[in-house]
């Protein structure tokens, strides 16, 4: 259940400060400026806030603004073309830069990781959403000024979340749009676990489990602690699938193909595992 109370006044007299420095840097056109030279003093105000008290709640015009700063990608071309998503990058993510150094995993090949190393504006928006959505919890209803222009959305289409804030605020961006078809990705179910317990699984959603490893599918039994997982991803070499006789049933077409069969990610359906070949 949602709250706007605030019981801690030190609280109530610092949360309109980021929507007062937020919306100031945009409205003199500095934004530019902002990503650049204030990124790293606009997370450690964060910072104190949080240890004021974590999680927070902002409501009215505090929510507004930073509902405002928010950044949807409408893709209009390529695989996800006709679908909407919002991110945040893995540029500053502890959690992908931790699956990064592990052996084998599907992250030291990361395609998000490169391309906003020189897509930067990618990058510092992406940055932005996540210094928004892990710090503070949104209400439902700020979310629904969101531009979101397609039926469908995907959640983390650049990066994964950090914290069970930021997993909280994806599910209430979800709720604020019950008639799209939306979709998950994430390698970091234990975050997810608590936001689900927390805000519960919306109807119009689908998780899928981005298997961590190359080559390696992950049993079913995973379903029995996180049972809110609907497909399992998994990326496999071609020369390892075909050995393996791999059935792909992803990849080398745009998503909205299968979305017109509803065979694919976005709805709930009989098929678990979802595989592609390397890129």
């Amino acid at each position: 259940m949602e709250s706007n109370k605030n019981n801690n006044p030190a609280q109530a007299e610092k949360q309109p400060i980021m929507a007062a420095v937020v919306n100031w840097f945009y409205s003199k056109g500095l934004y530019e400026f902002f990503c650049k030279t204030t990124a790293k003093l606009f997370s450690i105000v964060f910072a104190i806030l949080n240890a004021i008290a974590d999680p927070f709640s902002v409501s009215g015009k505090q929510a507004s603004g930073l509902v405002s700063c928010l950044w949807i990608v409408n893709h209009y071309k390529r695989k996800l073309e006709g679908i909407s998503s919002i991110s945040s990058s893995v540029h500053d993510n502890c959690k992908c830069a931790a699956w990064r150094k592990v052996k084998d995993c599907i992250c030291q090949l990361c395609y998000a990781f490169n391309q906003q190393a020189y897509q930067t504006g990618l990058k510092e928006h992406n940055i932005i959403n996540g210094l928004i959505l892990r710090n503070v919890l949104l209400p439902v209803k700020a979310f629904k000024a969101l531009t979101i222009v397609f039926p469908y959305l995907r959640i983390e289409s650049f990066g994964d979340v950090a914290n069970v804030i930021q997993a909280r605020n994806y599910i209430r961006i979800i709720k604020a749009f019950p008639r799209k078809r939306c979709a998950i990705w994430s390698k970091n179910l234990e975050i997810w676990k608590q936001a689900i317990d927390a805000e519960g699984k919306p109807d119009n959603t689908t998780f899928v489990f981005s298997s961590p490893y190359l080559n390696k599918q992950v049993s079913r039994t995973i379903l029995e602690r996180y049972s809110f997982i609907d497909h399992i991803f998994t990326v496999y070499t071609k020369k390892y699938a075909k050995e393996h006789n791999i059935v792909i049933n992803c990849g080398g077409r745009k998503c909205l193909e299968c979305i017109r069969k509803k065979i694919n990610c976005y709805f709930r359906n009989d098929t678990l595992y979802i595989n592609e070949l390397e890129k």
